[in-house]
């Protein structure tokens, strides 16, 4: 698979037939405008394929939180709040 080609906006509207070829070849397009990275094109088979992993891991995620015991959101932010002060206390020190 080849590297991340970058290009201007205008340039993937004006030439988005030979970049639809290119990212079925297996390139990857990142498109910017202004400088600014705006998209990313992919193959539909890569695109699966990061959403078949993606819900993999959220598969494990969801099995380790079945594991752990039920906890309120009212203690959750008790110990972030509670975690967020020692984290500033300690950057005071």
């Amino acid at each position: 698979m080849s590297g991340v080609k970058t290009i201007p906006a205008l340039e993937a509207r004006t030439q988005l037939g030979r970049l639809m070829k290119e990212v079925r070849r297996g390139s990857r397009v990142l498109v910017e405008k202004a400088g600014v990275s705006m998209i990313g094109i992919i193959s539909a088979e890569e695109l699966q394929r990061v959403i078949f992993e993606r819900e993999a891991r959220f598969q494990v995620v969801d099995r380790i939180r079945r594991r752990l015991p039920t906890v309120s959101a009212r203690e959750i932010q008790a110990d972030v709040r509670s975690a967020l002060k020692e984290v500033r206390r300690r950057r005071r020190a």
